[in-house]
């Protein structure tokens, strides 16, 4: 079960109302045994939030306590990592990070929460990819055509994103890296907005979240150009990727993964490794990710840490060119 930190306080509240009534403290339990909260840098209703919160009920189930789900949006996902860096390397606190954990170090010079050293990988969940998404009205179907007008046309093709850094962010920044294009980026506030502005002409093109717009594509107010991950989606088979249609190696997704405050003991880790062991594969948490279009990480828990390690390195030029 998933509870607020306002049911939490409340519970805390009845409990030590007992204690004052004159009942003995209970003797010291294994771990878990109070509230495990789970922090999320980004804002409720989105892939990250919805997938924190199946895991939350899972592991609820499966350790036999509360796992709070506190959501804490802002500066790119910063807040929540620092958030989670800064508390008690106890096993009782977690974050739901992603595709920033790797990009913010160069995006933001002067934030000091390092990977490896202040917080550390503890699984990863999935990966969404994003559709190249354009209007039908711009009048190009593939990605050679798409190339060859925003070629012709620098500094004018605008594309939607969710903000510096975001992953629709990223994706047109290694576009125009890899196709040697000139595109610029429109800033909106959220999925709905962005998509509005595209199918209301207002931005070309978006490299957009699959479930944000597959709809859309589906009924023609949208054109995909193709899918930015190394596979195609699985809700839109007919769209190639890009890496297929004429930009090798092409690879641009939202990872999703777990993370903690460096070191927790071995030992609660342990209990925390074998719950997620049951929790992550249950069927009631792949039907969440599938339905966010969140498909597995085909890394493993082990080699968790190394793929960080490789996105750090990888975005940094990426990062260098959005100066």
């Amino acid at each position: 079960m998933t509870l607020s930190r306002r049911d939490v306080l409340s519970s805390g509240t009845l409990a030590g109302a007992g204690l004052l009534c004159g009942s003995l403290p209970a003797p010291a339990q294994a771990y878990p045994d109070r509230p495990i909260r789970i922090v999320v840098g980004f804002g409720q209703g989105g892939p990250t939030d919805v997938a924190a919160r199946m895991l939350a009920d899972q592991l609820g189930s499966v350790l036999g306590t509360t796992v709070i789900v506190e959501n804490r949006p802002g500066a790119s996902g910063n807040i929540a990592t620092q958030a989670v860096a800064r508390a008690p390397a106890d096993g009782y606190t977690f974050l739901i990070g992603a595709l920033p954990i790797a990009v913010n170090q160069w995006l933001f010079p002067d934030f000091t929460v390092k990977f490896g050293t202040d917080i550390v990988a503890v699984a990863p969940i999935g990966a969404t990819t994003n559709l190249l998404v354009v209007s039908p009205g711009l009048g190009v179907k593939t990605l050679d055509a798409f190339t060859a007008l925003a070629r012709s046309k620098p500094g004018t093709v605008t594309y939607a994103t969710l903000g510096r850094g975001s992953s629709s962010h990223l994706a047109g920044v290694a576009f125009d890296l890899q196709a040697g294009t000139e595109m610029l980026a429109v800033a909106y506030h959220g999925n709905s907005e962005a998509t509005q502005g595209l199918v209301g002409g207002h931005v070309m093109a978006w490299f957009a979240p699959a479930p944000s717009v597959a709809a859309l594509v589906r009924s023609g107010q949208l054109v995909a150009i193709g899918a930015t991950g190394p596979s195609r989606i699985a809700s839109l088979p007919e769209v190639p990727t890009l890496a297929d249609s004429g930009l090798p190696g092409f690879d641009v997704r939202l990872w999703v993964g777990l993370f903690a405050a460096a070191g927790i003991p071995a030992e609660r880790m342990a209990v925390f490794d074998r719950a997620l062991d049951q929790a992550l594969p249950s069927a009631q948490m792949k039907g969440a990710l599938e339905r966010q279009s969140i498909e597995p990480l085909a890394v493993g828990r082990a080699g968790f840490h190394d793929f960080v390690v490789a996105e750090i390195a990888r975005w940094k030029p990426v990062v260098a060119a959005l100066r």
